[in-house]
């Protein structure tokens, strides 16, 4: 009996043991993936609450944009080309002019190229200039291609005042020859009326339907002394 005891004994210490060994490892791989984190600071930092980043769009104001008879021509707008601080969400601020900062805690609603396209698809569609207008994506053939490039599109600060700064060069592009037939760069500002990111976007949106506005009569000018419609 008493040996028996003992032998219970010996395997109740030895499956202790074992947990402790499992329990040790655990304890040590999660030391090792968390980077010396400690396991509570990492399950606190797993259901920390974060501020999520304010979203803002760019509004096309369709009551400024005047229509024009109808072409039998089809426009394809291409994504804009821009460089990389202009290519993302975030909304760019330029204290001096080699100084690059955003707004914290705010982004667009898209990368800025795709969305500065989409608008100007809303604005060109507006028009009722073109028989279909297009950014590509559904696959329809163009007769005319709109390229841009964006080489302005942020806040400017200088002291207390801050001001939209917009920047886009524009080429109409004959899909069948491949040849640029028409070229034009816009340029705008807008006074912003303080340094805050809601006044900041407001100014950008102002600054962009008065280019919308100047580039749609261009193309719907170009358009048809091109193509003959």
């Amino acid at each position: 009996m008493v040996l028996e005891g003992l032998s219970v004994n010996l395997r109740c210490l030895q499956l202790n043991f074992f947990k402790a060994l499992m329990v040790c490892a655990v304890l040590g791989m999660l030391s090792l993936g968390l980077g010396g984190c400690s396991v509570t600071g990492a399950l606190k930092g797993a259901f920390s609450n974060t501020t999520p980043a304010n979203t803002y769009d760019l509004v096309v104001d369709r009551s400024a944009i005047k229509r024009s008879s109808r072409l039998g021509t089809q426009l394809v707008v291409a994504t804009p080309v821009a460089v990389k601080v202009l290519a993302g969400e975030n909304i760019l601020v330029k204290p001096s002019p080699n100084q690059v900062n955003y707004y914290g805690g705010a982004v667009w609603g898209d990368r800025l190229p795709k969305l500065l396209q989409a608008r100007i698809v809303d604005a060109v569609r507006e028009t009722g200039r073109f028989r279909a207008v297009s950014d590509g994506s559904d696959r329809i053939k163009g007769d005319v291609t709109l390229s841009t490039t964006i080489e302005a599109f942020q806040i400017e600060v200088q002291g207390e005042r801050a001001a939209a700064h917009i920047i886009c060069h524009a080429k109409l592009i004959h899909v069948e020859s491949g040849k640029v037939y028409a070229s034009r760069r816009f340029t705008e500002q807008m006074p912003a009326s303080n340094r805050e990111v809601e006044a900041g976007v407001e100014a950008l949106n102002r600054a962009m339907n008065a280019m919308l506005v100047d580039m749609t009569r261009w193309i719907v000018r170009r358009g048809r002394l091109r193509l003959g419609g």
